[in-house]
């Protein structure tokens, strides 16, 4: 009976869990999430502290970047030594079964791509036993050519990093682009006053804006969120203070006081000098209620997938961006360019064909 050729399966799984950490990372990373949503498992798991670690100085290294490290330096160790091997399919295994404790007991909240990597290296270390020194060099000699291994490494680690880079980006929904002006560059953001990730953007979107000046037509439409008890109040001042032409001047107190209560914000309108006896009717008024309501429903899954919502031209940003991807997305609505890329069926056939081509390729020929 044939042996199972375990440093082949120890590569395969090494590659399954490069190539799930490279899509984390790609996460961690791009925009917008490509891979899991921020109502998923790995939407938890993004927004916990243990998502980063922290380097000292306000630096922070996500935590999908060492997985890149740890299972790429397996893979290549894989391609050269079988004790070098076994002790980082080791280290790996203990590291993964932390992490999938964490997920379960401590963040009650799985992350499949998290799963995928953590199970694939518990996998590998179980492999790894199996490489005594007679089946590593059996192993060794497989009948695929050493270039080809490379070339799966780098397929396992690339195609998931360049995905968000290339790929056609989903279409501004109708209503977002009811706001839209022509010749202008249009900035359409979903905020909630009390999230922490609005106010953290809040300031970054402001200070790449300033610029521009009136060339960008920006308009803030009001998600609040139904997990912040005091969203609703302060939307609503918002708009009261919008129909009092003080619109930006309450937002940005909105977005920096730490009393959003109702005697909170009535002491912000009456320092931005609002008239209390309009402010105060306008707050009551039925109509502000409607009018929060309209513009919270323009932002619905599968479109919501967190807060802040940011549509810059053809671009939606999640979350809080670098002040570095917002320029650059104000610089391509500037230019004009609109929704370019290429679609998930077309990249993934891409990388299926490059991937037969590397096996097609880098078979040894059987001995005759």
């Amino acid at each position: 009976m044939p042996k199972l050729p375990w440093l082949v399966v120890l590569r395969a799984l090494a590659l399954l869990a490069l190539g799930a950490s490279a899509a984390l990372l790609s996460d961690y990373m791009a925009d917008s999430p490509s891979f899991c949503g921020a109502a998923s498992g790995c939407g938890a798991v993004r927004r916990s502290a243990l998502s980063h670690v922290s380097l000292g100085s306000g630096t922070f290294v996500p935590l999908p970047a060492f997985g890149v490290a740890g299972f790429a330096a397996l893979y290549i160790a894989s391609l050269l030594s079988r004790r070098l091997t076994q002790g980082l399919a080791a280290i790996g295994a203990a590291v993964a079964l932390y992490l999938l404790y964490v997920q379960a007991l401590e963040l009650q909240q799985f992350c499949w791509l998290c799963v995928t990597a953590d199970v694939s290296a518990v996998l590998s270390a179980g492999a790894a036993l199996g490489l005594g020194p007679s089946t590593w060099e059996e192993d060794a000699r497989s009948r695929l050519r050493p270039w080809a291994w490379w070339a799966f490494g780098a397929l396992a680690l690339g195609a998931p990093l360049l995905w968000p880079r290339v790929k056609l980006a989903p279409p501004v929904p109708a209503g977002v682009l009811a706001y839209y002006r022509p010749g202008k560059i249009n900035v359409v953001e979903f905020a909630d006053f009390q999230c922490p990730a609005c106010r953290r953007f809040a300031g970054i979107l402001k200070g790449e804006l300033a610029p521009y000046g009136d060339r960008v037509h920006f308009v803030r439409l009001n998600k609040p969120l139904a997990s912040h008890v005091f969203a609703e109040d302060a939307a609503r001042a918002a708009v009261c203070a919008e129909a009092q032409g003080r619109a930006e001047p309450m937002a940005d107190a909105l977005f920096q006081t730490e009393d959003l209560s109702r005697p909170g914000i009535a002491k912000l309108a009456s320092g931005l000098g609002l008239d209390a006896s309009r402010f105060d009717a306008c707050v009551a008024d039925p109509a502000t209620s409607a009018r929060v309501e309209r513009e919270s429903a323009l932002l619905v899954p599968p479109e919501l997938e967190g807060l802040p919502t940011t549509y810059i031209g053809g671009k939606r940003l999640l979350g809080v961006q670098s002040a570095e991807a917002v320029a650059d997305a104000l610089k391509r609505a500037e230019r004009g360019q609109g929704n370019v890329g290429v679609s998930g069926y077309v990249y993934m056939t891409l990388v299926a064909l490059l991937t037969l081509a590397v096996l097609r390729f880098g078979l040894r020929r059987s001995p005759t």
